[in-house]
């Protein structure tokens, strides 16, 4: 009879292990026949591996059997399987540190599965303090402590080449966090009569080696830490606008664009936020980036929930993941883990683990559990659908690029254009990609249809903040002879990113033209393009510069 029950213990196990496992394997998709940044398909596939899982698991509530399980089994094999997947990515990175894997970003060595270093690096820092409280609080017959003490070595080795300040800066107070978890009780039986006195230190000294450490951290790339300073600034005023109801989560970029627009329009701003300016897809803050696209209360809802799986976790001594989770919340705050579907899922999972917490008492917040976990379930096979059918038309939208890519700009507009319809009329809440709109709005440019790509563009700034959308406006405008539309849609660009000289560039030309020629005005923007130093060097800004010298040349104008 104990061998029947050992072997059933097992096999639940491994059921819930496989189950758990499906629902984070969205790491290891990469859609080769997408477009380069797109990441559809993984929001797909990820959508439905939790539409099934909250399923599963929504049948597994209603059952007192069923509820035993999940307490008894799902946080443990989180555990097991985050720990897991931590040490695929770690053996990835450090694969293509080494140059046996290429990697996915042109500029960065080390990627692991993710498109970029950042949330790779938060991945990681997520796993690191959960492997080492699973590695001090297990024994050596528990199969998690060998994978804790791999998981650990392994993301030592490839963490410091992420060069991401935030995921360090999360690795470290989350662990420490689980050091202190951990042996606080040697505090309490060794020392009871200094037990205040040495925890007020202990926590002074944390404080002052973080405020060193971030102070570091800060200086060794002090630009990229002004410039999320000004994304914060500049989104808290953008906030102001729809505090309530928020922009939807496509419209964050075009709201924070327009809102730096306004803000270095008034001129009360620094040289260093003009030099560290840029058009950001988003906030680097998801705090601030759930705000603005589904409102304060949707904010505020939100971090009840996990706050409240939070304090279950550490209630019930699952210190690991509440570790992940607290790791989780430190990155969220200067960085972009819900851009990545596999992040969403480590999210969800450790959330998924606080809520089988729940189950064990069935209190009042049981059936919070339950509407959650169904709502979930519908909201996930939903957005399973919606996925599916822009992955389809984004896999025609890579055919469209070819045309685009080999100049061939009539063509490429009419693929374009019936795949822009196609949509609309399928579809007509869909907001595409800024890209494609750029794309199909160049082609048509490109062909002499500039009240057509303008068209196009307008579109386009509802879901961008990039200034090179206002400069296609402007030379659509400026092509139909709209010269003082032409000239409101530069400025705007410039005021967008200050430290860009293309729309400057563009002023030049439009004030040197014969049918609005402009000395006073072509000598002050050209003064401009001469003397502003680039972000970037490169050879664009030099053939500008060398252009705007020949037209002062031209005109006889003198700076």
């Amino acid at each position: 009879m104990d061998g029947y029950m050992i072997l059933k213990d097992k096999a639940a196990e491994v059921i819930v292990f496989v189950v758990v496992a499906m629902s984070l394997s969205v790491q290891l998709m990469n859609a080769g026949d997408m477009p380069m940044g797109t990441q559809e398909e993984a929001w797909q596939w990820m959508y439905g591996c939790w539409a099934v899982v909250l399923a599963l698991y929504f049948i597994c509530m209603l059952v007192k059997k069923g509820r035993e399980l999940l307490y008894d089994y799902v946080g443990d094999m989180a555990a097991l399987a985050l720990m897991l997947y931590g040490i695929v990515e770690a053996v990835w990175g450090l694969a293509q540190l080494w140059g046996w894997l290429p990697s996915n970003h042109a500029r960065f060595a080390v990627t692991g599965s993710f498109a970029n270093p950042g949330p790779y690096s938060g991945f990681l820092a997520m796993v690191f303090p959960l492997a080492y409280s699973e590695y001090i609080s297990r024994t050596y017959r528990d199969i998690h402590k060998p994978v804790a003490l791999v998981a650990m070595i392994s993301i030592v080795l490839v963490l410091p080449a992420g060069m991401s300040r935030t995921a360090w800066i999360a690795a470290l107070v989350s662990t420490g966090c689980m050091y202190y978890l951990w042996n606080v009780w040697k505090i309490d039986e060794y020392y009871p009569r200094y037990e205040k006195p040495l925890k007020w230190v202990i926590g002074i000294v944390a404080v002052l080696i973080l405020v060193g450490a971030g102070a570091g951290l800060y200086y060794l790339k002090k630009d990229s830490a002004d410039g999320r300073v000004l994304m914060w600034k500049v989104a808290a005023t953008a906030l102001q606008e729809h505090p309530l109801s928020g922009n939807g989560w496509n419209g964050v970029p075009a709201v924070y664009g327009q809102a730096q627009e306004d803000y270095f329009a008034k001129g009360d701003y620094t040289e260093t936020e003009a030099r560290v300016a840029d058009a950001p897809e988003y906030v680097f803050n998801e705090y601030l980036q759930v705000a603005l696209a589904w409102g304060i209360p949707v904010l505020v809802g939100a971090c009840l929930i996990i706050g409240c799986c939070l304090n279950r976790l550490y209630e019930n001594f699952n210190y690991g993941l509440y570790g992940a989770l607290l790791a989780f919340l430190i990155f969220a705050f200067a960085s972009y883990p819900l851009q990545y579907p596999s992040m969403v899922a480590v999210l969800a999972l450790l959330v998924l683990s606080g809520i089988s917490v729940v189950l064990r008492w069935q209190d009042g917040w049981y059936w919070i559990a339950v509407l959650l976990i169904a709502s979930g379930c519908v909201v996930s096979f939903i957005k399973y659908g919606d996925k599916k059918y822009v992955a389809e038309l984004y896999r025609s939208w890579e055919q469209c690029q070819v045309l685009y890519n080999a100049g061939l700009y009539e063509r490429a507009a009419e693929a374009y254009g019936d795949l822009y319809e196609k949509s609309y009329y399928t579809y007509h809440n869909m907001d595409w990609n800024p890209r494609f709109l750029f794309e199909y709005a160049r082609s048509l440019h490109k062909t002499g249809q500039w009240d057509e790509s303008t068209a196009v563009l307008l579109e386009a700034l509802k879901v961008s903040g990039d200034p090179m959308i206002l400069n296609l406006i402007g030379k659509n405008e400026s092509a139909m002879y709209r010269f003082d539309s032409a000239e409101w849609y530069y400025r705007q660009a410039a005021d967008r990113v200050p430290s860009r000289i293309y729309p400057h560039y563009l002023m030049v030309k439009l004030f040197s033209y014969r049918d609005n020629y402009q000395p006073d005005k072509l000598r002050e923007t050209a003064r401009v393009v001469l003397t502003k130093e680039p972000k970037v060097p490169s050879t664009a800004v030099r053939q500008m510069k060398e252009e705007t010298r020949k037209i002062l040349e031209e005109k006889q104008i003198e700076l």
